[in-house]
């Protein structure tokens, strides 16, 4: 699932009006909303304009793999973003035009004047999982521990194989049909020759976590912790749930968001 992307768009908008929200914004005056992914500030913080004394400025957070305790937490340890609000559903976002962290919105007498991109990635790829580490070479292996201690390397030399990258947090909103797609995956397991093993992505998740979903699908095959983040980039998985079939060559023979027909 982001510096937090939608779909590239120019930043400035047309003068518009706001429609009703769940999240509220001051009918009057200048107000200055900034759109952070609580995420991304953990490797990559958010160098933030200077406030205006005559300015109401608001934090928003997209509402995607998050909850009110993660951002209670988050502010706790950065109360910088003291206020910080969830957008839920994306609405606010949605409306405005928004479609990167970070992003500064502009209005004034709930009329939305200007859209500027804080960040520095000034791509429009939509990329879930970008800058936590540097991209690998597809030769380069990859080594990771299973919820059970076991060792796994992902490269060259190693066996032809399916990867099913989750998410630990599922079943959670940001996860559509993570469930019955785990179960796919499970069924998948249970019928074909190759080994399959679980890849879960490493945003605020501990072994712990990897363990519990373990226990929680009643998965028998491997499930692995990608602490770097190593090969969400490696195979450039960008969505989940997501299924990736590799030939005894690293090559990516299958990849898509349902379980391949055929092995």
């Amino acid at each position: 699932m982001t510096r937090f992307h939608y779909l590239p768009l120019c930043f400035f908008l047309f003068v518009t009006h706001l429609p009703t929200y769940a999240l509220t914004l001051p009918e009057r005056g200048p107000v200055e909303v900034v759109f952070i992914n609580l995420w991304d500030e953990y490797y990559a913080p958010t160098t933030l304009p200077a406030a205006k004394a005559d300015v109401t400025r608001i934090y928003v957070q997209p509402d995607i793999n998050i909850d009110a305790h993660v951002v209670s937490q988050f502010v706790k340890n950065n109360p910088q973003f003291k206020g910080l609000k969830i957008d839920k559903n994306q609405r606010l976002a949605l409306s405005l035009g928004v479609w990167k962290t970070p992003s500064q919105v502009f209005i004034f007498d709930g009329k939305a004047k200007k859209i500027s991109y804080l960040g520095t990635d000034t791509s429009d790829t939509t990329i879930s999982h970008d800058g936590i580490i540097n991209s690998l070479p597809v030769s380069k292996p990859v080594t990771l521990t299973d919820s059970d201690g076991n060792s796994h390397v992902f490269g060259q030399n190693s066996p032809a194989q399916v990867l099913f990258f989750s998410d630990a947090l599922c079943p959670f909103q940001h996860l559509p049909l993570c469930e019955q797609k785990i179960a796919a995956n499970n069924q998948l397991a249970n019928i074909t020759t190759l080994p399959v093993t679980t890849i879960i992505k490493p945003f605020y998740i501990s072994m712990d976590d990897v363990r519990a979903y373990k226990t929680r699908f009643s998965l028998t095959h491997p499930v692995v912790l990608d602490q770097k983040n190593q090969l969400f980039q490696k195979y450039q998985v960008t969505s989940l749930p997501y299924w990736i079939v590799l030939n005894d060559q690293d090559e990516v023979a299958f990849r898509g968001a349902k379980p391949p027909k055929r092995l």
